[in-house]
């Protein structure tokens, strides 16, 4: 069990602590649509007047990492590697 531990922790230091732009548009649509269908957003919305579609309050929850999500990657010998959105790097 430690040594599938610890090859796991190695995939996963050489992985990189960055969410790619196909990540992030799939997290921001699947959001989105969980948002029109009445799902209360995880951050606060402004509600000065201003409205906000369901796109940009999905775009903020990425950016602000609101998302209790975990990204499943496959490595070169088919195997998964699982990470956290709140421990990945995202970038505009």
């Amino acid at each position: 069990m430690t040594n599938l531990r610890n090859s796991i922790e190695e995939k996963v230091e050489i992985l990189k602590r960055r969410l790619t732009k196909f990540e992030k548009a799939r997290i921001i649509g699947l959001r989105a649509l969980e948002l029109s269908l009445g799902a209360p957003p995880l951050i606060p919305v402004d509600q000065n007047g201003g409205r906000m579609s369901t796109i940009e309050i999905a775009k903020r929850e990425v950016e602000k990492k609101a998302l209790p999500l975990i990204i499943g990657r496959r490595m070169p010998d088919n195997t998964y590697v699982y990470i956290p959105l709140s421990e990945l790097e995202v970038e505009d």
